[in-house]
């Protein structure tokens, strides 16, 4: 068992344990109780702290997708079009190695039939986009691009692409350049 703590320590505890275990097994797969006993505290304490599990979900899920954005933000600091999205890119590339930031995302999306999630995640989304295009300068088109191919580079991450050795895997990994040479 953990010791005690403040709220805000506590919330703290409970955001990291549900991070882990949302990413691993979403909104659904996941019980209050299951996280609440990683960090030694009582299921009705997660409840008086966040409310519902689902609360507790878009939490964790928009923390994750404002970090990603806030980081591409750090990354583009003084740059505009083609180099701001390379910048952004490159940051991107980098925070694909937080798994469980990863997963988390992607979690996010696939509870979207649920309302409440997805008025979040098209929040979170539309701050992601707006970023990227106030950053970058950049027209609608190039901007779409950018984020498909983020959006891919997730998928191919949360598919593990970089252990395979299949023809497939290889192609689909193969770099595309977001500067003036590249694809944008």
């Amino acid at each position: 068992m953990a010791g005690r703590g403040t709220a805000d320590e506590r919330r703290d505890q409970i955001r990291r344990a549900a991070t882990v275990a949302f990413a691993r097994s979403g909104l659904h797969g996941v019980s209050i109780d299951t996280i609440a006993r990683e960090v030694g505290i009582s299921e009705a304490y997660v409840f008086r702290l966040f409310g519902n599990k689902r609360a507790l979900f878009i939490d964790v899920v928009v923390a994750a997708c404002d970090r990603l954005t806030e980081g591409m933000v750090a990354a583009a600091a003084g740059a505009t079009g083609p180099d701001a999205l390379t910048a952004m890119g490159d940051a991107y590339v980098e925070m694909l190695g937080d798994r469980d930031r990863l997963l988390l995302q992607m979690q996010g999306f696939a509870a979207c039939a649920d309302p409440a999630v997805r008025a979040a995640m098209q929040d979170a989304f539309g701050r992601l986009w707006g970023t990227v295009a106030e950053r970058s300068g950049m027209e609608d088109v190039p901007v779409k691009t950018f984020i498909g191919l983020g959006m891919l580079m997730n998928t191919l991450a949360a598919l593990d692409v970089g252990t395979l050795d299949a023809e497939w895997a290889r192609a689909a990994r193969s770099f595309v350049p977001f500067g003036p040479a590249g694809a944008i």
